[in-house]
C-alpha cells in the first residue's frame, strides 16, 4: 500500500488545508478511499469513504469538519485497485480504538498483520472486516495494539516504541489521542515523512508537494526509525526501535533522469506507475548502485524509494525536460482516479 497522508495543528481552516493537501498528493498513485479524524474535545470526529478526495468531498461533510488538530489520508491499494470486496467505506483511514480515544492512520503494509489480528480479535471490534473478501486491512491491527499499551499505562512515545518492535513490513503511523489536545504522533520505520514548522502551526505530509500551499519557516524530514511528537510548539524525536538500523541507499540522479529520458523518448507519455515499474527491478537497481537482489531486499526491508523517484520527476519538469499532467482512469470502482503522467518536452 502506498498511501499519502497529512496532519494539521494549527487555526487555519482545517479541512480544506488537509484536503487540497490529499488532491496534489493523491495523482502519485491515485485514490481509491479518503478519510479524516479531526480532535473535538472528548471525542474523535472521523469522516471517511471510498472513493478519490473529490468524490469524498461531494458525498460526505469532511469537507465542512472543523477543528485545530486532524489526521487525513488517501488510501491507494493494489487489492482495492482490483477487486471490490477491498474497498469498502469501512476500510478507509483511519481507524478508531475501542474506547474511542485514539484513532490512527497507516502508510505502508504491515506484513505479520494476519497474526496480529488473530491474536486481537477476541477482545477488539475490527471494524474493517470486509466478509466478502474474509480479510481486514492490516492497518487496523496498529490501532488497537497502540490502544492496549496506552491503557497499560505507557505514554503516547512508549506504546508506540512498544509495539513498533512487533510489526514487519514498512509502515509510517500517525494518530490522534483524545488526551492530548493539539498534538500528532508520527512513529516511522522508513516511510516519506515531511514537516512544515510555523507560527504557533505546525504539519506533516507524505510528499513536498503535500505543503504546495502552506508557507512556514522551515520544513525538513524527520530521520527515520523514529517516533515524532507535533505539537503548536514545535517538535520532538525519539528513536523508534533500537534494535533496528534503517537501510542507506543514495540515487544517482545523473544515471536516473537519463533513464527517465530515454524512456519516454522510446515509449511516449507514461504514467507515473507505469515510469516506474518498467524499470524495476534491474534499471532502479543500477541507479542506486546495487544489484537487483539487494535492491529487492532493500525495498522488502522498508526502504522507501518513491520520494527521491517523485521528487526527480518534479525537478525535471522544473528544468523543462519533460511535462506533466493529470489522467484521469477508471479504477477502484471509480471513473476518474488520477495519476500523474509525464513525456518530453
Amino acid at each position: 500500500m502506498n498511501c499519502q497522508l497529512a496532519a494539521y495543528i494549527g487555526d487555519k481552516h482545517l479541512s480544506s488545508l488537509l484536503l487540497n493537501s490529499l488532491k496534489i498528493q493523491e495523482p502519485l498513485y491515485g485514490g481509491h478511499a479518503t478519510g479524516m479524524g479531526v480532535l473535538k474535545g472528548n471525542k474523535i470526529d472521523i469522516v471517511k469513504a471510498a472513493g478519490p478526495v473529490d468524490h469524498v468531498k461531494k458525498t460526505t461533510k469532511i469537507g465542512k469538519v472543523k477543528g485545530t488538530c486532524a489526521i487525513a489520508h488517501s488510501r491507494y491499494s493494489d487489492l482495492a485497485k482490483d477487486v471490490d470486496g477491498y474497498n469498502l467505506n469501512e476500510m478507509a483511514h483511519p481507524y478508531i480504538s475501542d474506547d474511542g480515544k485514539i484513532a490512527l492512520m497507516h502508510n505502508g503494509i504491515i506484513t505479520n498483520y494476519k497474526d496480529h489480528w488473530k491474536a486481537l480479535e477476541k477482545d477488539h471490534t475490527f471494524r474493517s472486516y470486509g466478509e466478502k473478501v474474509n480479510d481486514i486491512t492490516d492497518s487496523e491491527v496498529a490501532v488497537h495494539m497502540l490502544s492496549d499499551a496506552y491503557n497499560g499505562g505507557m505514554n503516547m512515545v512508549e506504546a508506540f516504541q512498544h509495539i513498533a518492535p512487533k510489526l514487519t513490513g514498512m509502515f509510517l503511523l500517525a494518530a490522534i489521542n483524545v488526551d492530548e489536545p493539539d498534538t500528532v504522533y508520527i512513529c516511522n520505520w522508513s516511510q516519506p515523512c515531511y514537516v512544515a514548522i510555523g507560527q504557533n502551526e505546525i504539519m506533516f505530509s507524505s510528499s513536498r508537494r503535500g505543503l504546495t500551499d502552506v508557507e512556514m519557516g522551515r520544513v525538513f524530514q524527520p530521520p527515520k526509525n523514529s517516533v515524532i511528537k507535533l505539537t503548536r510548539d514545535g517538535v520532538e524525536i525519539k528513536v523508534m526501535d533500537p534494535g533496528r538500523e534503517a537501510p542507506r541507499v543514495t540515487i544517482n540522479e545523473f544515471k536516473a533522469k537519463r533513464m527517465i529520458r530515454n524512456t519516454l523518448k522510446e515509449k511516449g507519455r507514461m504514467d507515473v506507475r507505469n515510469l516506474f515499474h518498467i524499470h524495476n527491478p534491474d534499471g532502479w537497481a543500477d541507479v542506486y548502485g546495487v544489484t537487483a537482489n539487494e535492491f529487492k531486499a532493500h525495498r522488502a526491508a522498508g526502504v522507501y524509494v518513491m520520494n527521491p523517484y517523485f521528487e526527480l520527476l518534479e525537478s525535471m519538469v522544473a528544468d523543462g525536460i519533460i511535462e506533466e499532467s493529470i489522467d484521469p482512469r477508471p479504477e477502484g470502482g471509480f471513473e476518474n482516479v488520477s495519476r500523474y503522467s509525464y513525456v518530453l518536452v
